[in-house]
């Protein structure tokens, strides 16, 4: 289908032509004709599906460009998508005489916003607490308005625009035609949506995949406190032209910024509390290229629309797997490769398996750079720029042609001094010394474990009651389940290691094959049993066993002692009235020591 057979005006189809758009997505094939229809719809698709043309197209069909008033108000969750909208209806209007439309948002001066509205615009985009304001002064008047969109509804209602919202929509004319946009479709939105809206056309289009296949992702298992030095490695080895940096909070996304500043790097931060104008400078900025990484916050990054990123870092994993797919969506745009990279540290395995899930891609996990190998992509890098410049033509400098030394001699003191000039000390941290369980591995049989883990739609979880005690590794469970269990290549995810128990990620198909063959198997010389895990049982939680010695040296040397070996105590020193140990004492009723015990003041 064509975008010419939705229905659309000659005015509206040549600007889509000039924007170069050939075919619509299919969230605008199915909202663009019922939209046009008048009707009101409910539309639920994931961000970059095209959903602003599926609004802005029956929006801007509507606007009367006789009428010098807003006839269509657009609210949205942040500035920056405000803008990024406001940009999209300016192309699309580019062939329809006195239509205009004005970004209305809080942190800037009233007085462009005011001067726009007095003007005669037909189409306002902004956020709820602006407009609310305006509205409440009399500045933007709501008479004429006969369209209200809502784009990225769940967003607005998640940083606790429901009750601006309520406001604004109260002070609205009826009827009107009112088009709600969301990822999500949650009670709060469906609650939303049946108090401003009757019988809604509800379009829902299923995302086949969450990330693009160009886009390769990868894990950096890296501490908290190595994190911008291994990020300043990978910007040293030119891995990072042109970056984006996510963090969680405004703190952290200063902290960076301080830290790469200081390291010479061309970077700048975007967070909630920079003043508007300063944000659309720093955008600006980055768009032309005066700045190599931008760091930035969730909320601040909303609507960032930049095609040439070519890598991602996510400084700190995001809360909410929805998240991490908004953050990698900036790169691998258009058909273009990118990259992906995520720090992650001990206690973040949890919450990646879940965003792994989500995605259904299991992510590439990488080592950090060392050194060394900063070093020799330093010099590699250096010698190319060498040859490409001496492939141009160049006059010998004045000052070097009457030199009597040696041209080879010449050339490496030049090269060793431009190294010098262009290179920073790299700083040692802890991921620069191999581990003792790296150092072992190195010296093993690669074991083959998860390669083909993105084709698993399902997993399932099996228990194993050995772990870190028992000097039990990863490879060691892997080997197992290949070798003794006969596990297919490719059915093995991750494996994760607690102090006394292990959980095995494993496709659900040969979950009853491994725990038939390995209910009772040995590994590393003691005796385990592997189960499908079914989480904590109902109930509470179980009573912790009674351990002799109580010391957990002494609990690991008696388990590994065998079922047969007992501790030497009578079992009535174990009182089962209250489980609690008496010690070889016999359990006698409580004395009253108070009655005993003599009044002292009778004594005074």
């Amino acid at each position: 289908m064509t975008f010419s057979e939705l229905g659309i005006c000659p005015e509206i189809l040549e600007a889509i032509e000039v924007l170069g758009f050939e075919t619509p997505s299919p969230i605008q094939e199915q909202a663009i004709p019922v939209a046009l229809e008048g009707l009101d719809i409910v539309g639920l698709s994931h961000t970059g599906s095209g959903k602003t043309l599926a609004f802005s197209i029956p929006a801007l069909e509507s606007i009367d460009p006789s009428v010098r008033a807003v006839q269509v108000l657009c609210l949205a969750p942040t500035r920056e998508l405000a803008v990024q909208i406001c940009r999209e209806v300016d192309k699309l209007a580019l062939f329809l005489d006195g239509v205009s439309a004005a970004p209305i948002y809080g942190g800037a001066s009233f007085g462009p916003q005011l001067a726009a509205l007095k003007r005669g615009v037909q189409f306002v985009v902004g956020t709820p607490g602006r407009i609310l304001d305006l509205m409440e002064q009399g500045e933007l008047r709501t008479d004429n308005i006969s369209m209200l969109i809502l784009d990225e509804a769940d967003e607005m209602l998640d940083m606790g625009f429901q009750e601006d919202i309520d406001r604004v929509v109260a002070q609205l004319p009826t009827p009107r035609q009112t088009l709600f946009f969301s990822a999500t479709m949650s009670p709060a939105i469906r609650s939303l949506i049946d108090s401003l809206s009757e019988n809604p056309t509800e379009i829902s289009i299923e995302r086949p995949v969450l990330t693009v296949p160009t886009c390769e992702q990868s894990v950096y298992e890296v501490v908290f406190s190595s994190r911008i030095e291994v990020l300043s490695r990978l910007i040293e080895m030119g891995r990072m032209k042109r970056g984006l940096v996510f963090a969680n909070t405004k703190r952290v996304v200063d902290d960076i910024v301080d830290g790469l500043l200081a390291r010479g790097y061309a970077v700048d931060r975007l967070h909630g509390d920079m003043p508007q104008t300063l944000r659309e400078r720093v955008m600006d900025s980055f768009r032309k290229g005066c700045l190599n990484v931008l760091v930035a916050t969730d909320i601040a990054a909303r609507g960032l629309d930049i095609d040439d990123v070519d890598m991602v870092v996510n400084f700190e994993l995001p809360r909410e797997p929805e998240d991490y797919v908004h953050r990698i969506g900036r790169t691998a745009r258009a058909g273009r490769k990118g990259r992906a990279v995520t720090f992650i540290g001990r206690r973040d395995f949890s919450l990646l398996a879940r965003i792994e899930r989500f995605v259904g891609v299991r992510m590439q996990r990488e080592k950090v750079m060392t050194g060394t190998q900063v070093e020799q992509v330093r010099r590699e890098s250096l010698v190319d720029d060498i040859l490409e410049l001496a492939a141009q033509a160049h006059d010998v400098p004045e000052e070097l042609r009457d030199l009597e030394i040696d041209s080879e001699k010449l050339l490496t003191a030049m090269f060793n001094l431009l190294l010098q000039k262009t290179s920073r000390e790299l700083q040692p941290i802890p991921e620069d010394r191999p581990s003792r369980y790296h150092r072992a591995a190195d010296n093993a049989a690669p074991v083959d474990k998860g390669q083909d883990w993105s084709n698993l739609q399902e997993t399932a979880t099996l228990f194993m009651n050995g772990g870190k005690l028992l000097g039990i590794r990863p490879k060691d469970i892997a080997g197992l389940l290949y070798n003794e269990g006969g596990a297919p290549k490719g059915t093995i995810g991750d494996i994760r290691i607690f102090l006394k128990h292990s959980l095995i990620e494993v496709a659900p198909e040969v979950v009853q094959q491994l725990t038939t063959a390995l209910s009772t198997c040995s590994v590393c010389g003691y005796e385990v049993n592997i189960r499908e895990d079914k989480g904590r049982p109902e109930g509470g939680n179980a009573r912790r066993e009674f351990i002799p010695g109580g010391t957990r040296r002494a609990a690991a040397s008696w388990q590994g002692k065998g079922s047969s070996y007992r501790p030497r105590r009578d079992e009535s020193s174990y009182s089962s009235r209250n489980g609690r140990f008496r010690g070889d004492r016999d359990f006698r009723e409580p004395r009253d020591y108070r009655a005993e015990r003599p009044d002292r003041r009778k004594s005074r």
